[in-house]
């Protein structure tokens, strides 16, 4: 079930011009009718931000899911760019519509516009020219490229020219390591990134940073040189992006990685800490019985120490898997044990929403961000200090 309809009233947007066909050329003309012809009615013609909408998979409605989730917390101007892979060229169609959250405590209908351009792949690679003049002038724009980051594509590389921010969500890479690559070679290069599978890993770090809290446990963490994280098999992302960010926190420098191909195609790295300790960590991939919508989330993990007088043992596991495998791998150390609650709406749509209130950029990703690639890029080096 989507989680985003089970807190959103699903009658709460309705639409003020259902889709009606154009050509490209009329977009804006007819958005101007649709206003026109409200003009004397209680609603009201507003945006704060342009949000561009890549998603390649068949159309599954308009407005799509996303687009409902967003209308009914912002008013904006939304471009969905929905290309198909297969057909000829036949040049790009565009549907227009109008839709407006309805606010019981307000009388006036404040409304999201929307605009569905379709097509093939080669008439998107021509899109460029179009979409510019459709942003409306002086507000944000966003960039919701739902497919990996695409290095050779001019279209990806022109809709990111335009955009202030361009949002991902790393749980549905196609080939995970190489493009958490190019998303930090973006970054790198200044494009403001934003992560939805990020958010995703906040349990995740809030309870190991509570772990080490208390003042005797704090003064431990440096003692930590072992790590281990087991993760839904598919997906390698949020384990890379968890250890780039405790890395990160803790100074670690990544020296090699190296990948099994045994069954949890386990991922070992050793890192060099501040005080030039051996840091060694293990990825597992576990495969799983039943994954849910996102491929790759955090199963469990361990953190301990070589020194079995360091009280830093810290074990954190999904509620939805226990414990069981982190406890049994044992040790002398007595380990604080918790169970991660996993947030209420890890969806994408419901993501969306929350990156689209934020204005800042996110060091504490960028960092880890950082890590996580110079991790990726230290495959098959030899360990050296």
């Amino acid at each position: 079930m989507n989680t985003q309809t089970s807190t959103l009233d699903q009658q709460s947007i309705v639409p003020l011009q259902t889709p009606k066909d154009v050509s490209v050329g009329e977009i804006e003309a007819e958005l101007g009718k649709i206003w026109q012809f409200h003009g004397e009615t209680s609603v009201a013609r507003a945006a704060t931000f342009n949000l561009l909408v890549y998603e390649p998979e068949e159309a599954a409605g308009i407005p799509s899911a996303s687009v409902e989730a967003i209308a009914t917390q912002n008013p904006c101007r939304v471009i969905d760019l929905c290309p198909s892979p297969d057909g000829k060229d036949e040049g790009l169609t565009a549907q227009v519509a109008a839709y407006c959250p309805v606010q019981k405590r307000r009388s006036t209908l404040v409304c999201c516009e929307y605009i569905t351009i379709q097509g093939n792949l080669e008439a998107h690679e021509r899109l460029h020219s179009t979409v510019e003049p459709l942003l409306i002038t002086g507000l944000p724009v966003f960039l919701w490229w739902k497919a990996s980051p695409v290095s050779d594509s001019g279209l990806f590389d022109r809709l990111v020219s335009l955009s202030n921010r361009v949002i991902i969500d790393s749980a549905f890479f196609s080939s995970p390591e190489a493009d958490l690559l190019q998303v930090q070679r973006l970054s790198s290069k200044g494009v403001h990134m934003s992560d939805l599978n990020w958010s995703r890993l906040a349990p995740w770090q809030e309870l190991t940073a509570q772990a080490f809290d208390p003042p005797e446990r704090r003064a431990s963490l440096q003692a930590v040189d072992r790590v281990t994280v087991d993760f839904e098999k598919g997906n390698s992302t949020q384990a890379l992006l968890y250890l780039g960010w405790l890395a990160s926190r803790l100074q670690w420098r990544p020296l090699s990685y190296s990948i099994g191909t045994d069954d949890y195609e386990l991922r070992h790295i050793t890192f060099v800490g501040p005080n030039g300790q051996t840091v060694e960590a293990e990825l597992a991939a576990v495969p799983v019985g039943n994954v849910g919508s996102v491929v790759g989330d955090l199963i469990g993990l361990r953190l301990t120490s070589t020194d079995d007088e360091a009280d830093c043992c810290t074990v954190l596991c999904s509620e939805s898997t226990g414990c069981m495998r982190m406890e049994a791998s044992g040790g002398a150390q007595s380990c604080r044990i918790q169970q991660v609650t996993s947030l209420a709406d890890q969806d994408a749509d419901a993501l969306l929403g929350q990156q689209l209130q934020r204005w800042s950029v996110d060091a504490l990703y960028t960092d880890s961000l950082t890590i996580a690639a110079a991790i990726v890029e230290s495959a098959n080096a030899p360990v050296q200090a």
